[in-house]
């Protein structure tokens, strides 16, 4: 731990600063108490207060007596040695305590500087008048220096019985005349050779030394005791802080750092060289700081801090969310010192933000889900009430897209909707909003509309950039979509009814053959109720054998005979009478049951075809429309061999009708099927012709033997130049193709005529029979009708 160096930090962290030496060790600061440089050094400084008083004193008295009726009696030898053990003193002081690393490495160098000491003092003694000298004390200052340098008790009691030695060894050598004695101003001569005092002294100098030696060395024991249990209450204070997960600081009035702990340099990437130059409002971002100072002064005002929560910034520009508390705290001095702890709260805000997001989006593709879809609706709607402008719902649903996700697994219906979702986000302006609301479904708000027209527009764009080729894990597939519109205010003012009315305006897209768009009008409740009795009615439809099938004849355009039939299927609702497909074959796909009501559509045909057969009117070619659905199946040729082998058909007899949409939504997998269907000797028709997106390269992979003709080009080739081009070239291709041509919705004679005239193969429309029962068809079948007598007929 380092404390930044632009001031001194608080009291007991200033005691404990260590420092890092250049080989990496961690080595004690030499201010303390407790280590022997810092011991050292105390003493090296009382000896330089103790060199300053008795120079203050030496001066002084020299003056006084300079001035006084005896003169300044100090001869040359006293001057000498006096220079002598200051210059002494000073140079080995000097040593101890600016040099200590150096001197230390002697191994007694403690016992000598005291050595020294006791030398000096008994030279001094002797040369200020031996048994008579003032000086005697300093040898219980040497008592304590040895006290407060060693720390055994007993080396301590040496060097006080060394001093007592010396000056015993002084005082006798001076009685028995080995050292002359000093004369000294009012000293009585004789007392150099009165043995009783010179004994009487040595014994009370020898008494106060051992016992200030003792009573220094019971002392000095306790506090380098006490010191070293505060210290390493200190140190596991400290330790405690800078191990601390949490991001802890201390910091001046003025915002400048004292102490961070390691997390918070770990988290924030400062280290203690940067922290000099560093304040606190210098670390929070922009946003938080007003706030940060403002806390930061209710506290100098000596308020409660409370909870705090911000970013901080860190070194490299990251925004580090932190929350904790700040509390005030005041020195000795008078200084305020503020320290904050709190801890790195990112990751959990992430997590938070994360959350969040899950809970408001789509994790899929990103989009708002339906309950963020309904927050931004609300908002839309509040801002139009407001300022006077229209809103509007888009409830898109993809059409076949369960056939996709079936077929290609989900991986490939996944990517599917994220390509869906940003070509949606791509068309929008910023303004609108677009949501997934559950599996292919997606809805778009449409705000500040001028009229209702807009949204409409929006919706044609929709249906075209959906229409275009997409690229899904080495498929190119086509997708459509079914779109239903509801505009605020006319239809609603809630946002849940709003999309609740979207909805069922998609459904009646839906059921207008999808691939479109439908705005909403009352009548689409009552369509909405039908729906949901149709929904619950087809469950049991099967069970109850209320499915019927009816079939249409299709003729040759130029002799007029009937060449096959399309097998078309109804229900027979117990309620609401004969249906037809377009009420109820959505439902059927969407609820599942498309599988085995289409089976049992192909086995039905397969019998029908057997019993014309054994009623002797020969091999009857059937067409049978097949569900993408269907398409998809795992096991489709399987059960399409079987049903004719169960009626003992032969597969010229079945024709399966496959609409140009289906195929093309998945041509490389539709290619594998039809041309297994092919193989079977099955006639295969792509029905709707015209109305998809297939090009002409697509065209020739598909093994099909017939195209027909959808109705929409055919009913207006007598007054539309453009669709009348259309089916032109729809034959001409056909023909250039080797495949037969069949036009559908033939319901004039001029239709039928401009079909002629073109070479079209077969015809199949109202013009010569509607779709009719079991016994209608077999009455034709049987009577050989021409097309003047069918037509009649019908």
């Amino acid at each position: 731990m380092k404390a930044s160096q632009n001031q001194d930090p608080p009291t007991w962290l200033h005691n404990l600063m260590t420092f890092e030496s250049a080989d990496g060790t961690v080595a004690e600061d030499s201010r303390q108490f407790t280590s022997a440089r810092g011991r050292t050094i105390l003493v090296a400084q009382a000896r330089w207060l103790l060199l300053l008083v008795f120079a203050l004193y030496g001066l002084a008295a020299a003056v006084t007596f300079a001035s006084s009726r005896y003169g300044l009696f100090v001869d040359t030898a006293q001057i000498v040695t006096l220079l002598v053990a200051v210059v002494t003193v000073f140079g080995y002081n000097t040593l101890c305590h600016f040099y200590y690393p150096v001197i230390s490495r002697l191994r007694y160098v403690d016992h000598l500087q005291i050595l020294f000491d006791l030398i000096l003092v008994t030279l001094l003694v002797h040369y200020s008048g031996g048994a008579a000298s003032w000086f005697w004390p300093v040898y219980l200052v040497v008592s304590i220096e040895a006290a407060v340098l060693l720390e055994r008790r007993r080396q301590v009691l040496a060097m006080g019985s060394l001093g007592s030695l010396l000056y015993g060894g002084l005082l006798l050598a001076e009685y028995h005349g080995w050292v002359a004695s000093v004369a000294m101003p009012f000293v009585d001569p004789i007392l150099h050779s009165d043995g009783l005092y010179l004994g009487l002294s040595w014994f009370w100098v020898c008494v106060l030394n051992a016992t200030v030696a003792l009573i220094s060395a019971f002392l000095m024991r306790i506090i380098r005791r006490e010191n070293q249990a505060h210290r390493e209450s200190e140190q596991r204070l400290v330790s405690f802080l800078d191990t601390a997960n949490d991001l802890i600081f201390c910091v001046r009035e003025d915002g400048s750092f004292i102490y961070t702990n390691r997390s918070w340099q770990q988290t924030l990437g400062y280290d203690n060289e940067s922290l000099p130059q560093l304040k606190l409002q210098d670390i929070v971002q922009q946003d938080d700081k007003s706030r940060c100072i403002a806390a930061f002064n209710n506290l100098l005002d000596g308020n409660s801090g409370g909870a705090i929560e911000g970013r901080m910034a860190a070194r490299d520009g990251r925004a580090v969310n932190v929350e904790g508390s700040m509390t005030c705290s005041r020195q000795e001095d008078g200084e305020r010192l503020v320290w904050g702890i709190c801890r790195d709260i990112t990751e959990r805000k992430r997590a938070q933000d994360q959350l969040y997001h899950l809970a408001h989006h789509d994790a899929l593709t990103g989009l708002p889900n339906r309950t963020n879809f309904i927050e931004r609706l609300q908002q839309e709607l509040a801002m139009a009430k407001r300022i006077g402008r229209e809103v509007a719902v888009l409830f898109l649903d993809l059409d076949r897209f369960k056939m996709i996700n079936d077929t290609l697994g989900h991986d490939s219906g996944d990517a599917l909707l994220v390509e869906v979702a940003a070509r949606l986000k791509k068309l929008l302006r910023e303004t609108d909003a677009v949501g997934r609301l559950g599996g292919d479904e997606f809805a778009i708000v449409l705000g500040n509309l001028n009229c209702s027209a807009d949204a409409e527009r929006v919706a044609e764009k929709i249906l075209k950039i959906l229409a275009e080729p997409l690229q899904v894990n080495e498929h190119e597939l086509f997708i459509t979509t079914s779109i239903g519109v509801s505009h605020f205010p006319a239809h609603h003012n809630s946002p849940e009814e709003l999309v609740k009315k979207a909805d069922i305006a998609m459904y009646s897209a839906k059921a207008q053959g999808r691939n479109n768009f439908k705005v909403y009008n009352r009548a689409m409740d009552f369509d909405s109720e039908r729906r949901m009795i149709l929904e619950t009615g087809i469950r049991r439809a099967l069970e109850r054998d209320e499915f019927r099938i009816h079939y249409q004849p299709k003729v040759d355009a130029s002799t007029g005979e009937v060449t096959s039939l399309e097998a078309l299927l109804r229900w027979q609702h117990p309620d609401l009478g004969l249906l037809p497909p377009a009420d109820f074959i959505s439902l059927a796909e969407e609820t599942g049951l498309i599988f085995s009501i289409g089976e049992w559509v192909l086995r039905r045909v397969c019998h029908q075809v057997r019993e014309w057969a054994d009623l002797g009117l020969g091999d009857v070619r059937v067409a049978v429309n097949l569900s993408g659905y269907q398409l998809q199946q795992q096991n489709l040729v399987g059960q399409i061999s079987q049903a004719l082998e169960d009626a003992g058909v032969s597969p010229e007899c079945l024709e399966l009708e496959v609409t140009e949409t289906v195929v093309m939504q998945n041509p490389d997998f539709a290619v594998a099927i039809l041309r297994q269907l092919k193989e079977l000797g099955i006639c295969i028709s792509i029905d709707d012709f015209g109305t998809g997106y297939s090009s002409l390269s697509h065209l020739r992979r598909f093994s099909i033997n017939t195209l027909k003709i959808d109705k929409s080009f055919v009913q207006e080739v007598e007054r539309n130049a453009t669709d009348a081009a259309i089916t032109q070239a729809i034959i001409a291709m056909g023909k250039s193709l080797d495949l037969k041509i069949v036009a559908e919705g033939v319901e004039t004679e001029g239709q039928l005529e401009f079909l002629r005239g073109h070479d079209c193969h077969e015809i199949q429309g109202y013009l010569f029979s509607q779709p009719v029962a079991v016994d209608k068809v077999t009455e034709i079948l049987r009577n050989g009708l021409d097309l003047k007598s069918l037509r009649a007929a019908t």
